[in-house]
């Protein structure tokens, strides 16, 4: 069957070694189709993540000889819908054994079967059961997708593809897919050795020297010809050629299909239906009717590409086309801050996620750099794939969505917000501010996502040695790396600063104690220096669950007896505040006792003192306000406090519009309700509400004193 073939014997070889290493299974005792499945999966769907090896397990619904012939179901979160899939593996061991015609009958065997409001058998109805989220709808896409180590000819391929394409699915919200042995490879081969962009090419225009200039002579705008673009797809499409996109291509069934017709069957009018594609480069030569272009990528128009790419046609015609020679390219920040602007600018027409407009933001750049350094690979836009040669264990690979999750449950305390809207922490964007506009300590962001690792491998552990003797331990771990996470950030800032359990004990609501807690306030490590050991790990787990999260739970139950949903449970922010923050607070209400300190003595890094008076200092840098309730001016009333909080918003807008700035970025709501019910005559006074940021007292602090003196003698 070719190279392709024998490439994918020894990529599995090497992933049955990460398989076992991470798993209390052995590989070895899966079927060949599920294997191929796995190996698919881990590449494809999780981006070579070790950890989410669990995910995978929870995937597989192959049985042998079933009718319907589906392997495997997983969620394709890089899609802009975030499809369900529904694969369906077809191994084999030479090429008379490839079943074609026989596929096309299996996405129908598949389809009738998915869409069965009962389904028929026993692994495909649990798994939907345990997967509410995967119900097939207007807006829940399902691809039937045949994946298959066959690598067909040339001719032959283009044939299959045309049977399939022609093999219209019965239902709307439906559409086959299929990915043979070579495309595995090169999806493989995207994370084995990714590249930033082309080196070099030559694209092919309408018409000799028709072009238009623009901007001193630097860029251009083309008539380039599919057949050219095609080409480039061909030799480059896995190689760099989507690599400054905000995003790689992510299909896009209802509009696909669209685009596929106007190829096939209206390619003269091509040029007028589509909004063509953008091209960044280093240089570019004009010669007559060829342009030879240096170090480029597409940044808008990968799904045009794409699908021109793989669609067969014979005619050519031609796409409107910009070529755009970067300006910076001896400034790599500013080169890449360039390349970020026009991708936004040219793809916010397109429907594209909130995580695609933050890919290129300069804080994103700064950290994947700053995690790179730190022997980490960040994924910050989609589609983007890990190097595993340089990035092999299964910490040294996270998404900065995945990441943001951590930090907002660890130091911010939201882990229901983490869990179960992590799309918010790139949407709100003052979430989004919140998280990433500071700048971490490798040591803290690694330690993080070593929590992650061995938390998923305690989940396995915990599932094969569970004995029954506790009724809620599987469930509440399996939903529980957040709550958890957040456990631990609250143990870690009680160790370091143990002036905060008093704030927290005299506190008087949930709301002031999260206030306490949910500041930066560490900013080195917290895991105790070289360790990898998965015992000290489970350890903390084990400690954390059986102290604080289970009996926080059971507090829980108290209240509401009927209550068995464990995921509802950990993705709301009130359940962890007010019932498991409340067993920590219990047991540390006289401090932290000597069992306890001596056994996160044994696990916690040793911190210096100038990393203590680092974390203190960071308190007043960074304020995250929360509670709005302070013990008010007695002698203020509240015809004043509401003049003090007209004239402090109008020197907000006026602030904010003449800086063109956020309006929080000024001063927050809740930072407004305290200044105007405290009424501050002085900076200090003001400081001491701990409302405003030292950059905001520095700035504004004098302005709001003065407005509030001003306002109280205006009477």
């Amino acid at each position: 069957m070719g190279s392709a073939n024998s490439e994918i014997e020894k990529y599995l070889k090497n992933f049955i070694i990460e398989y076992n290493q991470y798993t209390e299974k052995r590989f070895g005792f899966l079927s060949k189709e599920e294997q191929l499945l796995f190996l698919y999966s881990y590449y494809h769907y999780f981006n070579a993540d070790a950890s989410e090896f669990d995910e995978i397990n929870k995937g597989n619904v192959w049985e042998p000889m079933v009718a319907d012939h589906i392997s495997g179901i997983y969620i394709d979160e890089d899609s802009d819908d975030e499809d369900i899939n529904a694969i369906i593996v077809s191994y084999v061991e030479d090429r008379e054994s490839f079943p074609f015609p026989a596929i096309l009958k299996f996405y129908k065997d598949a389809e009738d079967s998915l869409l069965e409001t009962k389904k028929s058998r026993q692994k495909l109805s649990s798994y939907f059961e345990m997967n509410e989220e995967c119900k097939i709808s207007s807006s829940k896409h399902l691809v039937i997708r045949v994946i298959t180590n066959y690598v067909p000819k040339v001719n032959e391929k283009r044939l299959i593809n045309k049977a399939i394409s022609t093999n219209k699915p019965d239902n709307p919200n439906v559409s086959y897919s299929i990915s043979f042995g070579d495309e595995l490879v090169f999806e493989i081969l995207e994370i084995e050795n990714p590249k930033e962009y082309v080196d070099h090419a030559t694209l092919v225009i309408d018409k000799p020297n028709n072009y238009a200039r623009y901007g001193s002579e630097d860029s251009l705008i083309v008539n380039l010809s599919a057949k050219s673009l095609k080409q480039i797809y061909v030799m480059y499409g896995y190689r760099g050629l989507f690599a400054q996109n905000l995003r790689y291509y992510v299909k896009n069934s209802k509009i696909d299909d669209k685009i596929v017709d106007s190829i096939q069957n209206h390619p003269e009018n091509f040029w007028y239906y589509n909004n063509g594609i953008i091209i960044i480069c280093s240089d570019y030569i004009v010669d007559n009717q060829h342009i030879s272009i240096d170090e480029f990528s597409i940044i808008n128009g990968g799904q045009t590409t794409k699908l021109i790419g793989e669609t067969d046609f014979d005619s050519d015609f031609f796409i409107p086309c910009k070529i755009i020679k970067n300006m910076f390219t001896s400034d790599e920040d500013k080169r890449l801050d360039f390349i970020s602007n026009v991708a936004e600018a040219s793809n916010t027409q397109k429907p594209i996620k909130d995580k695609d407009l933050i890919a290129n933001k300069t804080e994103q750049r700064l950290l994947k750099r700053q995690l790179a350094e730190a022997g980490v690979y960040c994924q910050i836009k989609r589609g983007e794939k890990v190097n595993k040669k340089i990035y092999p264990e299964a910490w040294q690979n996270t998404t900065n969505e995945e990441l943001g999750q951590f930090i907002l449950s660890f130091l911010y305390q939201l882990p229901g917000t983490a869990r179960g809207n992590k799309a918010s922490i790139c949407r709100n964007e003052e979430r989004y501010n919140l998280v990433f506009s500071k700048k971490y300590c490798s040591g803290m962001l690694v330690d993080l996502l070593k929590l992650k690792a061995f938390y998923k491998l305690w989940m396995v552990h915990v599932k094969k040695t569970d004995t029954g003797d506790d009724q809620y331990k599987v469930g509440l771990v399996n939903n529980g790396m957040f709550f958890t996470i957040a456990i631990i950030g609250v143990l870690t800032k009680f160790y370091y600063h143990k002036e905060l359990i008093d704030q927290v004990v005299f506190s008087v609501v949930s709301e002031q104690k999260l206030e306490v807690l949910s500041q930066f306030d560490i900013d080195h490590p917290f895991i105790k220096e070289g360790a990898l050991s998965k015992e000290l790990f489970f350890s903390l787990f084990e400690y954390c669950y059986s102290h604080f999260y289970r009996p926080g739970f059971e507090f829980f139950k108290e209240f509401r007896p009927n209550f068995s949903g464990y995921s509802n449970f950990t993705k709301m922010n009130s359940s962890y505040t007010t019932c498991v923050v409340k067993m920590i607070e219990l047991e540390f209400k006289n401090g932290i006792p000597p069992e306890d300190n001596s056994f996160l003595s044994s696990v916690l890094y040793k911190e210096s003192k100038e990393d203590i008076d680092h974390d203190v200092s960071l308190r007043s840098q960074y304020v995250n306000v929360i509670s709005e309730l302070i013990n008010p001016n007695p002698n203020l009333s509240e015809s004043d406090i509401e003049k003090i909080k007209d004239a402090l918003k109008n020197y907000r807008t006026k602030t904010f519009r003449i800086n063109r700035i956020k309006a929080y970025e000024v001063f927050k709501n809740k930072a407004l309700d305290r200044i105007a019910q405290f009424a501050p005559s002085t900076l200090e006074e003001l400081k001491n509400l701990k409302c405003l940021d030292s950059v905001q007292l520095e700035l504004y602090g004098q302005s709001i004193v003065d407005i509030v003196v001003s306002s109280l003698n205006s009477n």
